[in-house]
């Protein structure tokens, strides 16, 4: 054998070897993220995503919300919920869906994409979180903490899936009072403000009418349309977003391989021309 063609049978064997290494331990999603409302509708913060063991379980119906929910309740910060993760699985994963344009918050008719590369060594679940907006502590997210996994007990990547978050998936944190008084995506109105809220969390609260009174104005500078943000008169029909998960495909070897493979035609046709 040529050394020229030894070299391309190395190269490739070795590209070859480093894509099943890759398919093995790392496997890249894309999360994608759109807000199916109306203009006039409901927002959400930044969609905050997880893929976990299992063993971290944001919040429980009927239970108390732990700092880091509160936060992201009332604000749509994600670094207590973040870091309430992590002390749980260490070995856990986050990803942040912020608009790229305008304001961070995915408003209504918006679409927002990323990808993350996970290195699944057991079975992993995927949690989302995020704050309603305009609300005084109203979130979406899936209380069972099992609902959606993503790999199996053999690191495999259960396949494409799409998630329909609908009136059923907004919760009340309890944490404080709904009305104008410190409601957030609100002009004029002071989000530190914190009224005391019901004390634990609760399902089927609507927004208060305040937030689509007279005068009151979006950060946004848009209106919210009372019509348009029922979701609790029936809650499964009641289409907020859509999150759908799927793989991105060729790893990042794919190129060398068939390039060295292409090489190797290309020598094997060579010597045949000059024999």
């Amino acid at each position: 054998m040529r050394f020229v063609t030894r070299i391309l049978l190395a190269l490739a064997v070795s590209a070859l070897g480093a894509s099943f290494a890759l398919s093995a331990q790392a496997t890249t999603l894309k999360i994608t993220v759109t807000n199916n409302q109306a203009a006039g509708g409901l927002s959400i913060t930044p969609l905050y995503t997880a893929i976990h063991d299992g063993n971290f379980d944001a919040f429980d119906l009927g239970g108390t919300a732990s700092a880091g929910l509160e936060l992201i309740a009332e604000t749509g910060m994600q670094s207590g919920i973040a870091g309430e993760r992590l002390a749980i699985d260490a070995d856990s994963q986050g990803l942040v869906l912020a608009s790229p344009s305008g304001p961070p918050p995915v408003q209504p008719g918006e679409a927002v994409s990323r990808n993350i590369t996970v290195n699944a060594a057991e079975a992993l679940y995927f949690t989302f979180l995020s704050m309603v907006l305009p609300s005084n502590d109203h979130f979406i997210g899936n209380d069972n903490p099992f609902a959606y996994q993503l790999f199996d007990a053999a690191c495999n990547f259960t396949g494409a899936r799409t998630i329909n978050v609908t009136g059923a998936d907004i919760y009340d944190a309890g944490t404080e009072a709904n009305g104008l008084t410190g409601a957030a995506f609100i002009q004029g109105v002071n989000i530190a403000d914190s009224p005391t809220g019901e004390g634990s969390i609760q399902q089927g609260l609507p927004l208060s009418s305040d937030l689509f009174g007279p005068g009151v104005v979006l950060a946004t500078g848009d209106t919210l349309s009372a019509s348009l943000i029922d979701f609790t008169s029936n809650p499964g029909a009641f289409n907020l977003l859509t999150i759908e998960i799927s793989e991105v495909p060729l790893p990042a070897s794919a190129p060398l391989l068939l390039g060295a493979l292409g090489l190797m035609g290309w020598a094997k046709r060579h010597r045949k021309t000059l024999s």
